[in-house]
């Protein structure tokens, strides 16, 4: 059997604020002596790999967000054109981040999936501008406006390939996939974001198994109970990464090759109704929807002329 260009893949899965949990595992592969050879990035999976690609450690990775604010940092709220909310600050937080600016350019090869809106079809970047195409990436359909590349508009790789094992598996001996999202049990909520993310979250959630199939070994990250837009349990989330890792990673015969690292981050602030996440989304949801209810208005008005 012939060996194929890279002895081992690692696949990063799609699930917002959860990708923190990556981080950990990353952590985990660090102290059983596994380095990737190449990785392959959905969503915050892109954004993970990238990172990793570029040379920032796993602890580094959760100090970049710490102290971020969903709805301030990552995304704001725009007119509604093709989505409620726009990334231009993620856009502005990966290219002042990296020291890379193109895929090509990055130590460890990287591929990047988007979801192509003219053609119906995954699209796997592997050259071209990095922020951008991270950004088309995290760019969930309805809340997030698309991405627009060369004349094509994508968002969120999620749609079609949430796990992105197929993207690399014929370039690789083995591939780990690590996988961030669980549909649970949810009370419904009786508006537009709210039902679209659900709505995405059950398109994702049904793609993984295909990829999942594929991968040498899958590992189900612990993110039970966390939302994919709530920052301020990162800290918590990158531990419940590592110790799933070290789980799987024991039961499937690795040794470790260094002890565990002692990792501590600094203090959370106490939390305030301020920051609370829920109340966050509601307002700035609440927002969004005036803007929709303002337009509405506005045309009904042009109309009576």
């Amino acid at each position: 059997m012939a060996t194929k260009k890279y002895p081992l893949g690692i696949a990063f899965s799609g699930g917002g604020a959860k990708g923190a949990a990556h981080c950990g595992a990353l952590q985990a592969l660090k102290e059983y002596g596994i380095q990737p050879d190449i990785v392959s990035g959905t969503s915050v999976g892109a954004l993970v790999a990238v990172f990793y690609s570029s040379g920032l450690t796993p602890k580094q990775m959760i100090e970049t967000f710490q102290g971020l604010n969903f709805f301030k940092d990552i995304v704001s709220p725009s007119l509604p054109k093709g989505g409620l909310f726009d990334s231009d600050p993620l856009l502005a937080l990966i290219q002042n981040l990296l020291p890379y600016k193109r895929i090509e350019d990055l130590p460890i090869p990287t591929y990047i999936v988007a979801s192509d809106m003219e053609h119906g079809m995954s699209k796997v970047f592997t050259k071209g501008e990095i922020a951008p195409r991270v950004v088309a990436s995290c760019s969930i359909p309805v809340i997030f406006q698309p991405m627009c590349i060369n004349g094509t508009h994508y968002f969120d790789g999620g749609t079609f390939q949430n796990l992105p094992v197929s993207a690399i598996r014929q370039k690789c001996d083995k591939v780990i996939a690590f996988n961030l999202n669980h549909l649970e049990a949810e009370k419904h909520k009786n508006n537009i974001v709210s039902v679209a993310y659900r709505a995405f979250m059950m398109m994702m959630v049904s793609n993984v198994a295909a990829d999942a199939a594929q991968a040498d070994l899958f590992i189900d990250l612990d993110t039970y109970g966390c939302m994919a837009h709530d920052l301020s349990r990162i800290e918590e989330l990158f531990f419940r990464g590592y110790e799933s890792t070290v789980k799987a990673l024991e039961e499937n015969g690795y040794q470790r090759v260094m002890p565990k690292e002692d990792i501590r981050f600094p203090k959370k602030r106490k939390k305030n109704a301020a920051n609370n996440p829920e109340e966050i989304f509601r307002n700035t949801l609440e927002k969004g929807l005036s803007a929709i209810r303002a337009l509405g208005k506005g045309n009904t008005a042009k109309k009576s002329l």
